[in-house]
């Protein structure tokens, strides 16, 4: 059973958590001793034993008697997709990064917001931004958001930032899951992304969640012609930051 939202044991598998997706705590590495991690939350030996147990329960870490526990080495699907920011995406690769926000306010109750956030659908709030690299649209980005959550969502100014970056300082990533499709965009969506009829695109569908808790649904929609997905996998790659 995985500890509940808000106890010691769930702080403790997020700070763990944290180390090994932003690399301090790369793949093979020896973590501190239960003893350590006790010392470092004023946590029971009880509390502990059951965050790093749940942890190896879901292959984030590899326990071996008598040599202690160690972060488990991801496999090569895990490269495929790297939750980033767009805007330090663009910038890292030398371009020129510039957003317009297109909707954004409270979404009214939906077949997609109940089958997605369940009885968290009478509080999600909605966005509609266009990412664009070097003045050429490259992300139209239709998003969801459990404002129970992220209250603050909705005073979100995107001149300044991104949902990306406000979620992840609000409710810190803990889970993912994408699921990517090719498709044809709606009159709409070909619009902003200035792209001609019958162009195909790449739907990437994704879900994040924090301690437990549904954050966003987000639809992420790209050009075919200017944007791929890819990855390199190899013995000691570092795994991307999320």
């Amino acid at each position: 059973m995985t500890a509940k939202t808000g106890t010691l044991a769930a702080r403790i598998r997020i700070r763990i958590l944290g180390r090994i997706q932003d690399g301090s705590w790369p793949s093979g590495y020896r973590i501190p001793s239960e003893a350590e991690i006790m010392a470092e939350f004023a946590a029971s030996r009880m509390t502990v034993h059951r965050a790093i147990k749940e942890l190896a329960a879901e292959g984030h870490l590899i326990r071996q008697r008598g040599r202690g526990t160690f972060v488990a080495r991801k496999t090569p699907r895990s490269q495929l997709l790297v939750i980033a920011d767009i805007a330090e995406e663009i910038a890292g690769r030398g371009g020129s990064y510039f957003c317009q926000c297109r909707r954004l306010g409270r979404e009214p109750r939906s077949p997609l917001t109940v089958h997605v956030f369940g009885e968290a659908a009478e509080h999600v709030a909605r966005s509609t931004v266009i990412h664009f690299e070097n003045g050429v649209p490259l992300q139209l980005e239709d998003r969801w958001v459990d404002l129970r959550v992220a209250p603050g969502y909705l005073d979100l100014d995107f001149g300044r930032t991104t949902a990306h970056r406000f979620l992840m300082t609000v409710a810190p990533l803990q889970k993912a899951e994408h699921e990517l499709t090719a498709v044809l965009p709606s009159p709409e969506q070909q619009q902003m992304l200035a792209i001609r009829e019958g162009e195909p695109c790449l739907l990437l569908r994704r879900r994040t969640w924090s301690e437990e808790r549904l954050v966003s649904y987000a639809e992420l929609l790209y050009p075919g012609s200017r944007y791929s997905f890819g990855g390199v996998f190899g013995p000691g790659a570092r795994q991307p930051n999320h």
